[in-house]
């Protein structure tokens, strides 16, 4: 799969603090508009633990897809459910699929570990013209 880097929310980015932490890039789109088009239909996100996570107690972690029209006030258009942290291990994809419309300006993802703080584990977002999926179909041989 290929990564636009201006199209990036995070590389390999750590999070482990409790509470709320933004993406480490804030994909700026110039305009309000829909994102898309000329080059695709639409966008998907990609949002893909690199690194497992790892807590002492029993962390959930949820990403939230915001939009903002001045980078400051901050609006979710979309998250996850709280993912436990047995379940986050490394391929673990969030929010898989297309962006919602009605983006503003400004796009990032927040990311919030809820219930004990992370002791370890990585993100890598950003924005991709289609996921790497394979489609999984059933064996044609019997066992």
């Amino acid at each position: 799969m290929l990564l636009d880097n201006q199209n990036q929310f995070s590389a390999a980015q750590a999070v482990t603090s409790t509470g709320s932490t933004a993406s480490t890039n804030v994909i700026d789109l110039g305009v309000a508009r829909d994102i898309g088009g000329a080059v695709t239909d639409q966008l998907m996100l990609l949002c893909e633990v690199v690194t497992p996570f790892t807590s002492g107690g029993s962390a959930t972690l949820q990403v939230q897809f915001q939009t903002s029209p001045d980078n400051s006030a901050w609006s979710t258009l979309a998250q996850s459910d709280a993912i436990p942290v047995a379940s986050l291990v490394q391929g673990y994809k969030f929010l898989p699929g297309e962006l919602p419309g009605g983006t503003s300006r400004y796009l990032r993802l927040n990311y919030v570990v809820g219930t004990a703080a992370m002791t370890g584990g990585a993100v890598t977002a950003a924005l991709v013209p289609s996921l790497d999926v394979q489609n999984a179909y059933p064996r044609g041989y019997a066992a």
